[in-house]
């Protein structure tokens, strides 16, 4: 599994293109927001410009987290999938890889929104939050990189794609990272508040506060995180055996 693990490591640092989804996309649409809305005032509790950094950082992090998928239908229907059914490596431990190096997207989104906001609006936190932020986004996302793989697992590479942007902007949305849950219609707060994405920028908006993330919180994005792995691996043996 550590030989897998390390080739799939490089086979992601070779591929620079989702830099441009994952950071640089982030960043300018932060940096549009903070300058129309303002520093002033704040939402739920945190101040706007670190409020929207961290939606924006999360948004990065779907982003990157679910483009997964687009690399894995290619795969599938290469015959890659079917090379590695034949191998010891059991449908849990390439789903588990391949999630894993997913999540590591999110990471950089992550960095690159908060130091513009450092720099640019003057968002300062402890070097401990700093580090809490990264460390829970990059945790948070795993359960989106599973939804990734589900999909690119199941779904043809010229449906894979527009699939994959449709989830992320549908979860950015219903899960508030555009317009805050506070001020959105009580049928759609009600709904932001089941989703992973709701309560994967909860877990920044937590750090930014100098608060815990919720219990509650915490305990859905996990349940998230079970099925959405749960299908991903049974996608995989699907495929797998199918090709």
């Amino acid at each position: 599994m550590r030989a897998y693990l390390v080739f799939e490591l490089r086979r992601l640092i070779r591929e620079p293109r989702m830099a441009i989804f994952t950071v640089v996309l982030p960043v300018l649409i932060y940096t549009i927001s903070s300058g129309s809305s303002g520093d002033a005032g704040q939402v739920g509790g945190v101040d706007v410009a670190a409020y929207l950094m961290v939606s924006m950082a999360a948004y990065g992090a779907l982003v990157g987290a679910l483009s997964v998928g687009i690399a894995v239908s290619q795969e599938r229907a290469s015959g890659w999938l079917r090379q590695l059914r034949i191998t010891p490596l059991a449908p849990t431990q390439v789903v588990a890889v391949k999630a894993l190096l997913a999540s590591l997207l999110a990471i950089p989104p992550v960095v690159s929104v908060g130091l513009v906001a450092a720099f640019a609006h003057g968002v300062s936190f402890s070097a401990g939050q700093w580090v809490a932020l990264v460390v829970l986004m990059w945790l948070g996302s795993l359960p989106f990189a599973a939804f990734g793989l589900a999909l690119g697992f199941t779904l043809p590479p010229q449906l894979t794609q527009p699939v994959s942007m449709l989830g992320v902007f549908g979860l950015a949305f219903l899960g508030g990272l555009f317009v805050p849950v506070a001020v959105m219609p009580h049928v759609l707060a009600s709904i932001a508040t089941w989703l992973p994405s709701n309560r994967f920028a909860e877990l920044g908006w937590s750090v930014v506060a100098g608060q815990a993330p919720p219990v509650g919180g915490v305990a859905i994005l996990a349940a998230w995180a079970v099925a959405f792995g749960g299908l991903a691996a049974l996608a995989y043996r699907r495929s797998a055996a199918l090709r």
